[in-house]
C-alpha cells in the first residue's frame, strides 16, 4: 500500500520516550478499537492492531499503532489518512488517502504528507506528537491538520526499504473512525427475523443483526461486517418483555398479544462504536 514518491522523504525528528500519557489516555471502552490478524507480514514488523481516540473540545485525534517487532532495523511504519471518509478523492491506491504518516524508528525520524492530487508534499505539523513505546507507535494530530474533518478513513501499513515483507490492516480497504462516535460511525444495522414475517402469538420471535453499514472504505470483499456484540430489549405495549438466547433477542409473544404492537431495541456494538435502532412491528 506504501506509495514510493514518500519512502525515501522520512527526515522529521522522531520522540524517542515511551508513550506514557497516550497510553493511559486510550482507557478500555473509551476508543475505537481495530485489530488485525497476525502472522502474514513477512520480514517487516507485523500489525497487530490501531486503537484511537478524540477529543472533541480540543480536537485532537490519537492513534495507538501496536505491532510486533516495531522497532526492526529498516523498518517503515505508515499510517494513511482519508480525512473525507471517500475512497474516490485522494490517492487511489491508497484507498482514498489524502494524508500520510511514515515512522522509521532506525532513524528516529519521521514524515507528514498531505496529497495535493498528483503528489505527496510536506504539510504544517505544529501539532504533531510523534512517541515510540514498547509495542509501537502513537501519533497525535490535531484535527486542524487534517482539513477539520470529524469523520475519517484511515489504516496503518509496515514494510522494510532494502526487502520484501510487510503487512496492511486492514487487509481490504480503509477502517472508519467518527469522532463524535468514537469508532466507526454506523450508518444502518441489516436485520433479519424468525419467523421473516414478523411476530405471530403465542410463537417465539427472534431478531438478529445481520450486517452493518458504514461510510464507503474501499472494501472489495462482499463479506458483511458484523458487530462484535449486540443486545435486545423488547416492549409489548407497556409491558416490557424478557429476551433470551443470544443477545436477549428472542422473545415469547403471548397469544393474548394479537394486534398489538411490539418495539425491539437493538444495541450493536462494533470497533468502539454503539448504535442503537428500534425496530417495530405488529403481532399477527
Amino acid at each position: 500500500m506504501s506509495n514510493g514518491s514518500k519512502r525515501n522523504r522520512v527526515g522529521l525528528v522522531l520522540a524517542a520516550a515511551v508513550c506514557s500519557a497516550l497510553v493511559a489516555a486510550l482507557p478500555a471502552g473509551a476508543a475505537g478499537g481495530y485489530t488485525d490478524p497476525t502472522g502474514d507480514s513477512g520480514n517487516a514488523p507485523d500489525l497487530v492492531g490501531v486503537f484511537v481516540t478524540s477529543d472533541d473540545t480540543s480536537g485532537l485525534v490519537s492513534f495507538r499503532i501496536v505491532e510486533l517487532d516495531p522497532a526492526a532495523a529498516d523498518s517503515v511504519t505508515e499510517l494513511d489518512i482519508d480525512s473525507d471518509a471517500n475512497p474516490a478523492t485522494g490517492e487511489a491506491s491508497l484507498g482514498g488517502a489524502d494524508y500520510a504518516f511514515q515512522i522509521s524508528p532506525s532513524t528516529h525520524s519521521y514524515g507528514f504528507w498531505h496529497w495535493n492530487g498528483s503528489d505527496w508534499l510536506t504539510t504544517p505539523h505544529s501539532t504533531v506528537q510523534i512517541t515510540a513505546f514498547g509495542t509501537g507507535f502513537a501519533i497525535s494530530v490535531n484535527k486542524s491538520e487534517l482539513g477539520g474533518t470529524p469523520d475519517f478513513n484511515f489504516g496503518a501499513v509496515t514494510f522494510m526499504r532494502s526487502s520484501d515483507g510487510g503487512d496492511a490492516a486492514p487487509d481490504d480497504g480503509l477502517w472508519n473512525y467518527s469522532v463524535q462516535a468514537h469508532g466507526p460511525e454506523i450508518v444502518s444495522v441489516l436485520v433479519a427475523t424468525q419467523p421473516a414475517s414478523g411476530p405471530k402469538a403465542g410463537k417465539l420471535f427472534s431478531l438478529t443483526p445481520t450486517g452493518l453499514k458504514l461510510p464507503p472504505d474501499g472494501r472489495t470483499s462482499p463479506t458483511a461486517l458484523m458487530p462484535d456484540t449486540y443486545t435486545c430489549t423488547a416492549a409489548l405495549g407497556l409491558r416490557k418483555l424478557t429476551g433470551s438466547g443470544t443477545g436477549g433477542c428472542t422473545f415469547q409473544i403471548s397469544k393474548k398479544a394479537r394486534g398489538k404492537r411490539i418495539v425491539i431495541h437493538l444495541t450493536v456494538q462494533y470497533q468502539g462504536a454503539t448504535k442503537s435502532v428500534d425496530f417495530p412491528f405488529v403481532v399477527r
